[in-house]
């Protein structure tokens, strides 16, 4: 088993779509809504609540055998007159669905979009937020946060004028604070929070921004740590995780 070989974890949002990759072994990406990183060797699915006791949660991956361009009407004949029947789509075409050895679970109602990891990261996650792969001050605090039991969210999805891509999110009783790692660009390629403009715009949408010196992070975590937590205690501290924050994942392909 190669574990850095790249895995793509993609949403599941419906049965009908679960059954195609089963039984007929594809699925489609919208060319227009594909992330930056589309190649992988394997396709890891992240079904929502709609799976019922599976939703919420990656239970199966599959390798991946080839990748195609068709129309949507080509993929789905029998919708014709769907409003996006002539659009383009990626067709991944996939070997069998093999169960995860446990189930990776989304600790918080949540929006998930495309996550590229690895496999090795796929087989030893204990949930969502293992999957992330950032740079050497982001792996750090994550470990940072893991090792206090602080319940952070990993590259949480904002919406705004433009989505936006926070390193860390965490869900307090009075608030709601981003943490950023300042370093490299991220691999999703969405925007990160830099400039005191957006983090205006952070403010206005309920979220308190606080950055981290990399180089701070990593030759005194300690002290990276204690402004976190300065800033959860402002905030009243963290909300229990089975406290939902409302994301829609409905959407459909």
């Amino acid at each position: 088993m190669d574990e850095m070989a790249p895995v793509l974890v993609v949403v599941m949002n419906n049965l009908r779509d679960m059954e195609i990759a089963r039984r007929e072994g594809w699925y489609r990406i919208p060319v227009k809504r594909a992330p930056s990183r589309l190649g992988a060797e394997y396709l890891a699915f992240y079904q929502t609540k709609v799976f019922g006791p599976e939703g919420l949660a990656i239970n199966y991956y599959a390798p991946v055998k080839a990748y195609r361009l068709a129309r949507r009407e080509e993929l789905l004949p029998e919708e014709p007159d769907h409003p996006r029947a002539k659009e383009w789509y990626y067709k991944i075409e996939i070997g069998p669905l093999e169960k995860l050895p446990r189930p990776i679970p989304s600790r918080r109602l949540r929006r998930i979009t495309f996550i590229p990891t690895t496999l090795g990261r796929l087989l030893r996650a204990q949930e969502i937020n293992d999957l992330w792969i950032g740079g050497e001050a982001e792996e750090s605090l994550w470990e940072l946060f893991r090792e206090n039991g602080l319940p952070a969210e990993r590259r949480f999805l904002i919406q705004g004028e433009e989505e936006k891509e926070i390193d860390f999110a965490f869900f307090c009783r009075k608030g709601k604070l981003a943490v950023m790692c300042d370093e490299e660009p991220l691999l999703s390629g969405l925007v990160r929070e830099r400039a005191a403009a957006q983090d205006y715009e952070l403010a206005a949408l309920g979220w308190v921004p606080l950055h981290l010196d990399p180089e701070l992070v990593m030759k005194s975590p300690a002290e990276a740590l204690g402004k976190v937590l300065e800033a959860l205690e402002k905030l009243g501290g963290c909300t229990p995780e089975e406290e939902p924050w409302n994301y829609d994942d409905t959407g459909q392909f």
